[in-house]
This record gives C-alpha cells, structure tokens and sequence, in this order.
C-alpha cells in the first residue's frame, strides 16, 4: 500500500517544502483550506474533506467530501479516518503544526489514534518532525547532532530507555509534570529509544 499524505490547514506557505516531502505514488488528502496549500504548490489531491468555514469549497473534479460544520470530528481527524478506511497505514501530516496551539494538540491527538489503530504516523514540518511512540523500542538512524526532546503524551508517566544521546538513561521514569527529556542531542547514527509503560511524543528538530 503507498504512503498517505495529509495536508491540513495551520498558516505555512512553503510552497518549495510542501513539494520536498511528496512523492510518486503518494496519495494525497487536503483537509479543508489545506487544498489551498496543494494547489498553489501544483499538487493535485486525490480527496478533498472538509466543512470549508474557513475557505471556499473547492471547483474542481477531484473527489470532494462535504462536512457539517457541527460535528464531533475535526477536519483533519475526517481526513485520518478515510486515511484509514481507504487501507493506508504510512500516513504523514503536512501543516499540522503551527497557528493556533489547540489545533496543533488536536492533530497530535489524530497522531495517537492513528499509531494506535496499527499506523506509522509522523507530522513534517519545516524544521522538525514530530512522531509518538507507545510501548516499543525503535532505532532512529541517520539523525546525528539533531536536537531531539521527548515527553510522555496521554499518561502520566512512562518508561524510557535512551542510547545515543548526548544524555543517556536506562530505565528511567519520565514523569508528565517534569520535563527532563526537553532539548538532548542524539550522538550516534544509530540511536535507541525504548517506551515502556506509556506513550510518548517525540520531537526531532533540524537545527542542534
């Protein structure tokens, strides 16, 4: 199954990153204004969801979904469950971060149900990334001398191991109200990181 690529509406006009982080074979949903971002950015999407309070319902052939502006789902969370009803299971966020902070949160929630409902799920923005991960350990390469922080997401607290890090821990318990895990540096092209007993979110940024 190919990748997914959601596009969402946060305020980034980019047009030269939206282009970097889409490939052949993608298939592409906007959410909402996020059609604005595709199109000015020459990227045509395979599915358009959205209540469109905030930008014109598109005039275009592309498969269109109209949503009540009332409803229990946001744009974006729509967009993940077609994501997922559609068999895609590599799913990655574009401008889903950034603009108003309790949109940003609720795409991170989108995050937790997707890893949760069996996906590889990451949000790319221009200088980070931003992904969750929950009872695992799992290697990430080639992301020397980035600047990598880590908190526990949707627990109180969680298990983490790290190798590779200019800060190490084995088997410490990262607690909600502390935050530790802001700001270490991963010094191995190789570095480790294990989750026990929780889920945590993962932020790995461009600049060290």
């Amino acid at each position: 199954m190919n990748r997914c690529i959601i596009i969402s509406a946060a305020p980034y006009s980019d047009i030269s990153f939206y282009k970097s982080k889409i490939a052949d074979g993608d298939f592409i949903i906007c959410a909402d204004g996020g059609y604005d971002y595709a199109r000015n950015a020459g990227i045509e999407p395979d599915l358009i969801v959205g209540d469109f309070d905030s930008a014109s319902i598109p005039d275009t052939d592309t498969e269109t979904i109209i949503l009540p502006v009332h409803k229990d789902d946001t744009d974006t969370m729509y967009a993940a469950r077609e994501a997922l009803k559609r068999g895609f299971r590599d799913i990655v966020m574009l401008a889903a971060t950034g603009g108003r902070e309790d949109h940003t949160q609720a795409n991170y929630a989108v995050m937790l149900y997707l890893k949760r409902h069996g996906c590889s799920v990451k949000i790319a923005a221009k200088d980070f990334t931003v992904f969750i991960l929950e009872n695992e350990l799992v290697t990430i390469e080639n992301q020397k001398d980035k600047t990598f922080s880590i908190f526990p997401f949707a627990c109180k607290r969680c298990g983490i191991s790290l190798k590779g890090f200019e800060y190490p821990l084995a088997s410490y318990t990262l607690k909600a109200e502390y935050p530790l895990g802001v700001s270490n540096v991963i010094t191995s092209d190789k570095a480790e990181v294990g989750i026990s007993g929780g889920s945590a979110i993962v932020y790995i940024y461009e600049l060290s």
